[in-house]
């Protein structure tokens, strides 16, 4: 069995020289070639999509330009690119992320991976499409944001890698794979397809997110720095230091058990051997998954009384983003020039709650929902 290990740095603040100390040790203990022969970075961030910095939504640029200025010291050619979810247009993205003005400073090449060439591959008979700049450069640096996630418990390496796949064809994948199980599984096929290519994976937790995440939750100073060659390792400590266990995250077991890594023999650092986080993760741990424990009609019964879906609040500014965003068009115009979603024909993918620029989507919950996930 292998010994993945996890690197972690407590550090309150984006401040530079202690991230840059974090990634140039975690780094230089390395033993991948690739570091020295290739010439090409790609850095993978978490870019959700148009969130200003202070909402913890997306990959801090700091974080960002740590790893950007090791690399360039080295002489790399540095891409930093992502697939950002919805409608808005991806250089209002960059800029409201901060990731413009990186470009600006720094000689590196902002890469809008919704529009570059991919390539088509299909992992147990799972056809997925993979940005083909996964295979153009020789190192990928993962940096995943640290938070909770609606629909999969948790949001952090693994889940991250969702933005290799181009632009709305996301969208195309959360109606093909409404259910959880089906949702994991297409995590699965994409882990699995591109793990080999992913040198190093990162988790931003100086600022992370609790409650109702990716995007709509609330921003928690964390104070952790994560980091490990192995995707899974540091997704399953970083999750259990949340709260979870490695069954509340659909695909984390299955993960798992491909690469043969059993979770009590992953190497952290002493001082974190126990560590837990204050975090709220009551909204997303108790997920619809859990109904396949329950006799058939125990099931069905359950549902009439436990159910949520997303719903547009007063607070809405009429931009369009969910109505365009929402993979099975359950999210239509009312006649006094607002969106409603039809709770008939909601999958429940929570895109819009994700993607809602003003956090004007809201989760509708019946009287036991209220009460369980309160």
């Amino acid at each position: 069995m292998k010994q993945p290990s996890v690197q972690i740095r407590a550090i309150d603040s984006y401040d530079l020289a202690q991230i840059e100390d974090a990634v140039t040790t975690w780094f230089k203990d390395l033993r991948d070639p690739k570091f020295a022969r290739s010439k090409r970075v790609l850095i993978k961030p978490n870019a959700l999509g148009a969130f200003p910095i202070e909402r913890a939504v997306t990959t801090h640029p700091i974080v960002l330009e740590a790893i950007i200025r090791y690399f360039l010291a080295r002489k790399k050619e540095v891409w930093l690119g992502d697939s950002p979810g919805g409608t808005v247009p991806v250089q209002k993205v960059w800029e409201i992320c901060g990731f413009q003005e990186l470009a600006d400073r720094y000689p590196i090449k902002l890469v809008n991976l919704s529009t570059h060439p991919f390539k088509e591959l299909k992992y147990n008979g799972i056809p997925v499409k993979i940005s083909d700049a996964l295979f153009k450069c020789g190192i990928v640096i993962n940096v995943a944001k640290y938070k909770t996630h609606s629909l999969m418990a948790f949001t952090g390496a693994l889940k991250n890698l969702y933005g290799l796949v181009p632009g709305m064809v996301k969208s195309e994948y959360h109606r093909d794979n409404p259910d959880t199980r089906s949702f994991a599984e297409l995590l699965l096929a994409i882990y699995f397809i591109s793990r080999s290519k992913i040198s190093y994976s990162i988790i931003d937790g100086i600022m992370g997110m609790d409650g109702a995440g990716p995007s709509g939750g609330t921003p928690r100073n964390f104070g952790l720095l994560m980091g490990s060659d192995s995707i899974t390792a540091l997704d399953t400590v970083a999750s259990r230091m949340m709260g979870f266990t490695v069954k509340d995250l659909p695909y984390l077991w299955d993960a798992l058990h491909g690469e043969g890594i059993l979770p009590s023999r992953i190497i952290v650092p002493q001082s974190f051997r126990h560590h837990r986080i204050d975090a709220d993760i009551r909204a997303v741990k108790l997920s619809k998954e859990g109904l396949r424990y329950l006799p058939r009609f125990a099931a069905k019964a359950f549902k009439k009384v436990y159910y949520y879906y997303p719903e547009i609040s007063s607070r809405c500014v009429r931009c369009g983003v969910c109505v365009k965003s929402c993979p099975v068009e359950a999210i239509s115009w009312l006649d006094n020039g607002f969106p409603q979603v039809d709770p008939n024909k909601c999958i429940k993918c929570m895109c819009c709650h994700e993607l809602c620029p003003t956090q004007a989507v809201d989760i509708h919950k019946s009287f036991l929902a209220g009460k369980i996930l309160r």
